[in-house]
Formats: C-alpha cells, structure tokens, sequence
C-alpha cells in the first residue's frame, strides 16, 4: 500500500477503537499545548517589551535615591536625595541629550461631583519628550508654567473619555486634593507602561505645582529620567551621571551613594530572562506530558500488534514484506499523534484567545507555532511507534495464522 492508504487504513483503525485512541494521546495533547503556549507567551514577552523599549527610547537611564540603612537595616528611604538643580546639571552634560525630574504622588482627585484617587505626575516639559507622551488636544505647559507653578493639568485620553464624554475637558476646573486645576491638555496615550501603570490615566502637572503628600523640601524630586545622546555608550553616561551626583552631592571616599541607577536596556534583559525561564519552565512540562503520552502510545501500539497478529500473518502470506508491516504500524502511531498535535494546538488556540480576552493584550499564534506543534508529534510516534511497528515487522506468518 502507498502511503495515503496506509494513512487512511490507519484513520479507520483508530475509529475502531475511538475510546483507546483518545485515551492514548491525552499525552500528546497536554504536551503539544504547553510547548506552543510556551513560545506564544515567550514571544509576547519579548514583543511588548521591545515595543515599549522602542517607544520609550532604549538609550535611557533611571536614576531614583538608594534606600536608607539603619544600622544593618535597608529601609525604603526617609527623603529623597535628588533636586531640580541635579537634572539642570544631568543635562549640561556633553553625553546627555535630556534629563527631566518626576514628582509621583497618589491623591483624590474630583472631577465635578466625581471623585476617585489617582496617581499625579509633576513633571518638567522634557519629561514629555522623553516618555513619548504627545498631547493631542490642547496645549502643554512649558518652562514658565514651572517656574510660576501654575496649577494646569494634561489627562490621558481614558479619563478625558470617562469624564468628559461628549464635552470639551479644556478649560475645565479638576480639584487635586481640594486645590484646583485647569485641564489645558489631553495626551495622546493608552495601554500599559513598563511601570504597570495605565497610560489613558496619566495627570501631569507642573513639577512645582505637584499635589505630592510626601514631605519633600523644595527642589527635591522623586526620580530623574535622563537620554542619552545618539552615539553615547549607555555605560558612559551612568558612569558621568554617578560621578557628576557624587560631586554634587559631596560624597567621597567609600561613602555609599545615595542614589541608584537602572538602565532600561537591563529592564529589557532581565524581561528576556523571566520570558525564558517561563519557556523552560512550561518547555519541561510539555516534554514531560510528551514522554508520558508517548509512552502510552507506544502500549496501546503493542496491545495493537497482539490484537492483530493474524490480519499480519495474512498480509506477509500474500506477499507482504516486514518493511511494508513496519511502515503500516509506523504510520498508524504518527497518525495517531499528528492527531493529538491538532487537538493540542487546538486547545492552546483556545487558551490564546481566552488569555488575549480576559487579560487583554494579544498573544496570537504564529504558523511556526502550528508548524513546531505537528512536527514534535509527528517525532514522538515515530520515536515511541517505531519498537512495536519493528516487532510487528519480525512476526514470521506462519506463527501468526496458528493463533486464534
């Protein structure tokens, strides 16, 4: 027989024995599910974080105050050590394209007879220009609104939208922990941060009219965000950014600074790590659930054989050779697991959609996701079917039309 009859003599022997079959590859199923919901979710990973790198820009550099020690203690910090005046002195540096300061606050925030509590950026105009934040409506605030500390306010479009539904939010009054302030803008912005924050809630003010609750000394800021120039080594700039605070900040010796810096292109490792610790991990149980499924096919393959000696003895008495018997019994266990693989990809298709739904971000399945699943299948029957196709292959015919 060619091999799209073996095929389908293979199709009508699993039909008749549908219970078996299905018992068979579970196996394969829960296997063939986690290795391709592995390399979505890896995948995903790595996508959102390259997107949210490109979008931010992957030469910048975090720079927040280090944790307080008592005694042998590391605390959260009493009081930020960073001021205006040290991102003004980032930014005069020749590898350092911008350098904005962040004053992050959590206030109730009414909107008319609305109210709700919301996380309050006060921020410098360049901070915009760093986070990619345009604003689509309106205006923003510049340099003097800083140094006045006029009380205005840019919203993301997700607050404008719930708040000011079928109104125009400029111009409106918003009362940022009982002091008011006037919408002068709306960003452009939506989805997630790397922060974890929604960007269509995001309230800007100017850095120095800041609604922050934490007892802050003028100047003193919670965070700097400086760029890098283009051509500037990102190991360069932490290490003129580390020298220029130390000095400002008079410490020598082997004072410990008080301060830290991150570098964005180590958020984006350390998401590279966690992204492929999570294949692994699922990588083992899809290989694990693959030996197991494998395993039982390879018995329900030799409880096949026993039951069909005679149906063998009668294919080698007519002129059938063992290689024709091997590649009958070979090709019922790779159908049998392409099988599973469809029902696996299946399931992890399923699972996609329902994740893409509920949690919604989007992790689709890519076609080498389908084209890896039916390939680990089809390797798993012909590695587990291949010792009992070969022992059917060595029955001898007469033996085998003796059985009953």
């Amino acid at each position: 027989m060619g091999f799209w009859q073996l095929t389908l003599e293979a199709l009508r022997s699993l039909r008749a024995n549908r219970l078996r079959s299905i018992l068979a590859i579970l196996g394969v199923v829960i296997g063939i599910t986690s290795v391709v919901m592995m390399m979505a979710t890896g995948d995903w990973m790595r996508a959102y974080i390259d997107k949210e790198l490109s979008r931010l820009g992957r030469n910048q550099l975090l720079v927040f105050p280090a944790a307080a020690t008592e005694g042998a203690v590391r605390t959260s910090g009493k009081r930020p050590a960073l001021t205006l005046g040290d991102a003004e002195a980032i930014a005069q540096l020749p590898s350092v394209k911008l350098a904005a300061a962040e004053i992050r606050g959590f206030v109730q925030v009414h909107f008319g007879s609305d109210n709700e509590n919301l996380s309050v950026l006060g921020v410098t105009p360049d901070m915009l220009a760093l986070k990619n934040w345009p604003v689509e409506q309106g205006v923003s605030f510049d340099d003097n609104d800083v140094r006045s500390g006029k009380r205005v306010l840019l919203i993301g479009t997700k607050l404008a939208k719930k708040y000011y539904a079928g109104r125009d939010p400029i111009g409106q009054s918003v009362r940022l922990d009982g002091r008011p302030y006037t919408v002068i803008g709306v960003l452009a912005t939506e989805g997630q941060g790397l922060n974890g924050n929604d960007e269509g809630e995001l309230m800007l003010v100017p850095i120095t009219a800041a609604p922050s609750r934490e007892r802050l000394l003028p100047g003193v800021v919670n965070a700097l965000t400086v760029q890098a120039r283009d051509g500037s080594a990102m190991s360069d700039v932490e290490m003129d950014v580390a020298e220029l605070l130390r000095d400002r900040h008079r410490i020598t010796g082997e004072r410990e600074d008080d301060f830290r810096t991150i570098d964005l292109a180590g958020i984006a490792k350390a998401g590279a790590s966690i992204a492929k610790g999570l294949q692994l991990g699922m990588g083992l149980i899809g290989a694990i659930a693959l030996i197991v499924g494998g395993i039982g096919i390879m018995n329900i393959m030799l409880v096949s054989v026993s039951e069909r000696v005679r149906e063998i003895g009668i294919r080698m008495a007519i002129g059938a050779k063992p290689r024709d018997v091997l590649a009958q019994f070979l090709v019922e266990a790779v159908v049998l697991c392409v099988l599973g693989g469809f029902a696996g990809l299946g399931l992890a298709w399923g699972a996609a959609a329902a994740i893409s739904s509920l949690a919604h971000f989007d992790m689709p399945l890519a076609v080498r996701h389908m084209v890896v699943a039916v390939s680990f299948a089809a390797s798993v029957g012909l590695f587990f079917g291949y010792y009992p196709a070969r022992r059917a292959s060595k029955l001898l015919p007469i033996e085998c039309l003796r059985q009953d």
